[in-house]
């Protein structure tokens, strides 16, 4: 066990319940830069940084209580006043009869971990920055490209679509990329659509995970929904609304089924021909989403329902 702990390439520490350092490694020495003589008989506290000493008295409340404690990354400081990243695992020592005496420490140093994770941070935040001025750059191109007022309504209805892939990506950049709510895509997308606050109502709204693929879909469908509405639907005349939900499948539990309903609004008839927003409704989100897409126009008001 002595060659083992003397050997060890981490640093393997006893100390006594009042934080009392009574063994060291040749690890913790260079790992720490104190000497065996420097750190025996010398509180523990000797590495921690003011700022961290609270957290050598709650784990000695865990160790007192007999508990471990495992893989906490936190920061400790050098003989020279530097610090370093470790991740510490601490046990309870106890004797013949049971009786918890002190404590020992497992220190690994973390430092080129923390180094390279924080370089990935670097690069997946300049990727970030870069997204959204390319999204920007997109929009400014088109505006230039269809100044003429001939092509003003093309030159709107791109630049809304560019805003509703911009609204997922804020919101998708704000959780690392990890996914966003459906609520809160709705809410972003949406909110340019408001006439007031009737004019589109969330029946039901399930907490509901998206991933960035299909964030980026569905904010183009809900965008294209929203566009149409204002435009021809229920929202181009006052006391026209919008009825917004999703819930779980009453037949099958692990699919959720969204709701588009309009009301309020002029007769609707079905379009002569299908354009970009119908390719959208139906075959993007079939692709991304796996989504069975249904796009009604009842007399009633546009209705669109999905179940994905």
């Amino acid at each position: 066990m002595a060659a083992l702990v003397a050997s060890s390439n981490d640093a393997i520490i006893t100390k006594s319940l009042d934080g009392v350092v009574t063994s060291w490694n040749d690890a913790a020495t260079r790992i720490f830069g104190y000497q065996h003589d420097e750190m025996i008989d010398q509180s523990i506290t000797k590495l921690i940084p003011e700022t961290l000493r609270s957290e050598e008295d709650e784990i000695l409340r865990r160790i007192r209580r007999g508990e471990r404690v495992e893989h906490f990354d936190t920061v400790r400081r050098t003989k020279d006043g530097s610090e370093v990243h470790v991740s510490l695992t601490i046990s309870p020592l106890v004797d013949a009869q049971g009786r918890i005496m002190g404590a020992s420490k497992i220190a690994r140093d973390i430092s080129d971990r923390k180094r390279s994770e924080e370089r990935q941070q670097l690069l997946v935040n300049e990727l970030k920055h870069r997204v959204k001025n390319t999204l920007s750059t997109v929009r400014a191109i088109a505006g230039q490209t269809y100044d003429d007022p001939q092509f003003a309504d093309l030159n709107a209805a791109f630049t809304h679509r560019i805003m509703a892939l911009a609204a997922s990506t804020d919101l998708l950049i704000k959780d690392d990329w990890n996914g966003v709510q459906l609520r809160d895509l709705v809410d972003s997308v949406l909110l340019p659509f408001h006439p007031n606050d009737d004019a589109i109502q969330i029946t039901d709204g399930a907490k509901v995970e998206l991933t960035p693929p299909q964030a980026s879909s569905l904010a183009l469908a809900l965008n294209e929904l929203a566009t149409n509405a204002t435009k021809y639907g229920a929202l181009s005349q006052p006391g026209g609304y919008v009825l917004l939900g999703w819930k779980t499948s009453a037949d099958s539990p692990e699919m959720m089924v969204l709701k588009w309903v309009e009301r309020g609004g002029p007769e609707v008839h079905q379009p002569q021909r299908s354009g970009f927003g119908t390719k959208i409704l139906t075959f993007a989100l079939k692709h991304e989403l796996n989504a069975d897409t249904e796009l009604k126009y009842a007399p009633g008001g546009l209705e669109f329902s999905m179940r994905f």
